[in-house]
This record gives structure tokens, C-alpha cells and sequence, in this order.
């Protein structure tokens, strides 16, 4: 275990709350398919966050962020792969902040709105949350020291790209109508 293998593991836990706490407010208003999906997120998501929560705990290293949530990737040696560079670059630009993460208004809007701008908001949500989870796990596969780290966040580079492009073929034919 090193430093970006407890890094993106607290990083990854605030991220996935924020994508449980989306997917529930779904859980009555949506369509089938979009319960469907939140549901399936709201799983997913909930025992990665319990595995990660474990690493940590074994690992005797701190749940909470403290600090900058992605301070950890700024600070992170020996990277070598072009992306990863030009995403440590990104993250000291935005002084450690985590790139995707809905605002406090963005929230509300998503808890007020109903029928069809429910769905359309979610899914914009969760997609631009999604893809900024993605240049994180991918940092975390090739420079993290676990295995089990690097296991996890390959796993989510697969599970959260196919759900991208579900969601972007369900915004395409929501936006249509």
C-alpha cells in the first residue's frame, strides 16, 4: 500500500457518496429504466465504498479526506503515463479540488425537479460525475502499489464507461422528445 492507493480510496469514498445520494433521490420519481440504473449505481457503488473503507481501516490510514480531496495526485512520484501527467497538472490547477461533483444548488435542483427534467438533470449529473471518477481510477490502476487498488479501479473504469455510454444514448432520446 502507498500514499495514491490511500489517496484515491478516500478520494473515491466522497465521490461515491455523492453519486448514492443522486441515485436515491430516483429511487420514486424516475422512469424504470432510470430506477433501474440509480439502482444499480446505488449498489455498486455502496460496497465498493465498503471494500475501500476496509483497505483503509486495515491499512490503519485515515477514512476522512483531510485537506484537498485530490491533493494526493498532486503529490504522487514516479508518474510516467502522458494522461496521468496532464491530470496532475489539473488537479494542482484546481488547487486539489474534485472535478465533478455536483454543487449544493445543483442538488436542490435535482431533489425539487420533476418527471422528465428530473431524469434529464440526473443523468447530466451523473455523467459528468462519472467521467471525472474516470481520470482518477485510471491514475489509481497505474500508479497505485495494490494490486487490489489497481483491481478495483480497472473494475470501475469498465462498470462507469459503460454506463457513460448508456447514459448519454438515454439523455440523446430524452432531449429528442
Amino acid at each position: 500500500m502507498g500514499p495514491v492507493d490511500a489517496g484515491f480510496a478516500r478520494s473515491m469514498l466522497l465521490h461515491h457518496t455523492q453519486a448514492i445520494q443522486m441515485s436515491m433521490m430516483m429511487r420514486e420519481a424516475a422512469s424504470p429504466e432510470i430506477q433501474a440504473l440509480a439502482q444499480s449505481i446505488t449498489i455498486k457503488q455502496t460496497r465498493e465504498m465498503g471494500v475501500m473503507e476496509g483497505w483503509l481501516t486495515v491499512w490503519n490510514e485515515p477514512v476522512m479526506v483531510a485537506g484537498p480531496p485530490m491533493a494526493w495526485v498532486e503529490e504522487a512520484s514516479n508518474v510516467r503515463h502522458l494522461d496521468d501527467k496532464l491530470f496532475q497538472a489539473r488537479c494542482k490547477a484546481e488547487g486539489g479540488a474534485m472535478a465533478g461533483v455536483a454543487t449544493t444548488e445543483q442538488l436542490e435542483q435535482l431533489k425539487k425537479a420533476t418527471g422528465t427534467d428530473k431524469e434529464i438533470l440526473f443523468l447530466e449529473l451523473m455523467l459528468a460525475h462519472h467521467r471525472a471518477a474516470l481520470p482518477m481510477a485510471w491514475f489509481a490502476s497505474r500508479n497505485g502499489e495494490s494490486s487490489l487498488v489497481k483491481a478495483l479501479a480497472t473494475s470501475m473504469i469498465r462498470d462507469q464507461g459503460m454506463e457513460i455510454g448508456w447514459i448519454q444514448m438515454k439523455l440523446q432520446q430524452l432531449q429528442k422528445n
